[in-house]
């Protein structure tokens, strides 16, 4: 009883140093996980611009100066369709919304440009809005009409298209309807998962390239171009990083230092495995196609 006594003055200081520790933890990783997704954010900035510069350098002399013809001097097997005048079209449309999306997009998600540029950040979002639901509208006429983009048809592969454009029109949709509520919180969340699901063609050619590297390409048969692996990524190009962002949203906002360092340190591998897979993709499909 003596000792409860003599010791029982400590107490509140005790909690108080455990609840500073724990604030101070907390702070830190906050920071840690900012980091983590500042990181991301700018791998990805580069991976997606690289790939726009192709595809702008790439297709864009070829139609500009050759028309809907010209397609047919590209590497895509059904680029160019003598006659399938609407197919050319949407070709071709999904090509050049695709600079806007890939170049434009990821602009959106710059707080910087949010708070000092917001009559720039509004029509942006307009224009790349309108961009993503058109390009998925061409996207579903290709496949019904060529099968996949490369001329593969693959049943997984192209169902995971028509999916990924169904859920850009609904994201779409509830992007613009918690803008107008002005629930802009709301609004951010949906928004980050339209841009997600509108850069699944991206993602599709980075974790291919990152998968053949790590692994040499473990279920992909090279000479058929199937496999489980394709038919996983065919709508892994867009669950898996949405599952990601909502793991990601959910940590940021939760009181777990633990786990917010744990989400930080997955966050700095994917993206260093992203990293991986846009480098291998430059070096060995986009540049290679821009010399010739």
């Amino acid at each position: 009883m003596k000792l409860d006594a003599e010791t029982s003055h400590l107490q509140p200081a005790l909690a108080g140093h455990s609840s500073t520790t724990e604030q101070g933890s907390n702070t830190i990783a906050d920071m840690a996980l900012k980091a983590a997704a500042a990181f991301w954010f700018l791998v990805a900035l580069v991976g997606m611009w690289i790939f726009t510069y192709y595809v702008a350098a790439y297709f864009g002399p070829l139609i500009l100066n050759g028309g809907l013809e010209g397609l047919a001097e590209t590497h895509l097997p059904k680029g160019y369709i003598p006659g399938d005048i609407i197919g050319n079209l949407a070709m071709a449309l999904h090509l050049a919304v695709a600079v806007i999306v890939m170049g434009f997009g990821p602009l959106q998600l710059v707080p910087q440009i949010r708070e000092r540029a917001p009559v720039f950040h509004h029509w942006n979002g307009r224009i790349y809005l309108v961009s993503v639901v058109a390009t998925s509208i061409a996207g579903i006429y290709m496949v019904m009409t060529r099968g996949t983009i490369n001329g593969v048809g693959l049943i997984g592969l192209n169902t995971g298209i028509v999916f990924n454009a169904v859920l850009i029109f609904v994201f779409a949709a509830l992007t613009v309807r918690y803008a107008i509520a002005r629930k802009i919180d709301i609004h951010r969340r949906w928004a980050m998962r339209l841009f997600l699901t509108s850069a699944g063609v991206w993602f599709f050619r980075v974790v291919l390239m990152a998968w053949f590297i790590v692994t040499g390409g473990v279920g992909i048969d090279n000479e058929t171009f199937t496999g489980p692996f394709l038919n996983f990524l065919a709508f892994g190009q867009y669950l898996v990083p949405l599952v990601v962002f909502e793991l990601y949203w959910r940590v940021q906002v939760s009181a777990s230092a633990m786990a917010k360092f744990v989400m930080a340190a997955g966050l700095f591998v994917l993206t260093g495995l992203m990293g991986l897979g846009i480098f291998a993709a430059t070096m060995g499909m986009w540049m290679p196609a821009l010399q010739g």
